[in-house]
């Protein structure tokens, strides 16, 4: 078997097991409700209802995607190994890159899956309530994918050498950072925080920063995106997620299972 097949078989299983994970279903549960109270919201607003419906909408599918991305994905891998089925798998004539690599894949085919089910309800309620969707949400939601890509990207790397807890609480600390650098390196600018500058600047420019993938604010708002922009900040989560998975790939090699 070639390398690109054992990567699609591994694709395709962790894929069929994130499915039948009762905790994806719990959330696009919960995505959907969240979606739909956009309409109560928007009643206790007037004169904001279609900011509501695309405000409470994008942020229902970038979170909900993030919990996903992060616990089902940290779940997927530690069960290969506490279930001690990554043993079978390691002792065959693959390399654990493939592996690792081919996780990767499936939980982004699932992803890309989970994006689709909560954007056609997304756009299904702005259908219903005349609120025309724009070409801002749908760059917003690609946005929204790539980052969940780069999420889960970091939930590999840890879970790649640590405990599934751990990869948890590491994961969710960078998603919140990755929002917060901005104000980060906004506070080493400000006078009298020259000492803190070098830090907040490392920071910026070495986590990944996730408000580059973030236009949910201006899509809501119906301005116009441009194209350098999302193409921009596209190629920043894809290279970003590439060198995660290269270092976790290594480390992973590495790491003993006995």
């Amino acid at each position: 078997m070639s390398g690109l097949a054992r990567l699609g078989a591994f694709a395709h299983n962790t894929f069929r097991e994130a499915v039948r994970d009762k905790l994806l279903y719990n959330l696009l549960l919960f995505a959907g409700l969240m979606i739909a109270s956009s309409v109560v919201l928007a009643k206790l607003h007037v004169g904001y209802d279609e900011r509501i419906y695309r405000d409470v909408g994008l942020a229902a599918i970038a979170l909900f995607g993030t919990l996903i991305a992060i616990f089902v994905g940290i779940n997927l891998l530690h069960r290969e190994i506490s279930l001690h089925t990554v043993y079978s798998m390691l002792a065959k004539p693959v390399q654990r890159y493939e592996f690792l690599l081919g996780k990767y894949l499936g939980l982004v085919g699932l992803l890309a899956v989970e994006i689709s089910i909560m954007a056609s309800f997304f756009l299904a309620v702005l259908w219903i309530k005349g609120s025309p969707p724009t070409a801002g949400l749908g760059w917003a939601i690609q946005l929204i994918f790539l980052e969940l890509a780069l999420v889960t990207a970091i939930a590999i790397f840890f879970s790649s050498f640590t405990t599934p807890y751990l990869a948890g609480m590491f994961t969710l600390a960078l998603w919140i950072i990755g929002h917060l650098l901005g104000d980060i390196r906004a506070f080493g600018l400000q006078d009298g925080a020259e000492a803190y500058k070098p830090l907040t600047e490392f920071l910026y420019w070495c986590l990944p920063n996730l408000d580059r993938l973030d236009i949910k604010a201006e899509a809501a708002d119906g301005k116009v995106i441009e194209l350098a922009r999302v193409g921009l900040s596209s190629l920043y989560a894809v290279l970003y997620s590439a060198a995660l998975l290269v270092a976790g790939s290594f480390l992973f090699s590495r790491r003993d299972f006995r």
